[in-house]
């Protein structure tokens, strides 16, 4: 997948692996335990679990890794996290 444009249109919400629901999808930074709200690409809707995630923090300039599976969804929204835009996906 080509890396994320700046300026590109984002969205919240995606599903996860088998999941049919549209959920926040949330992680902490590894360096400073930030909780974060991913933000998506708007043509991602559906990941699967085996994916890799790639983002950097916004509190800390930490570039990291997860994959998917590891990602918490969230039902409330999410406004209260920290947003982070996905950079890439492999």
């Amino acid at each position: 997948m080509k890396p994320v444009m700046m300026g590109a249109a984002l969205r919240p919400r995606i599903c996860v692996g088998s999941s049919e629901t549209l959920a926040v999808q949330i992680t902490a930074c590894p360096r400073c335990k930030q909780t974060l709200r991913l933000m998506w690409p708007e043509y991602i809707l559906q990941i699967p679990l085996h994916r890799v995630v790639y983002l950097e923090c916004p509190a800390c300039a930490n570039s990291f890794s997860l994959i998917a599976a590891d990602l918490v969804p969230v039902c409330d929204g999410g406004e209260g996290y920290v947003p982070a835009v996905v950079n890439h996906l492999s």
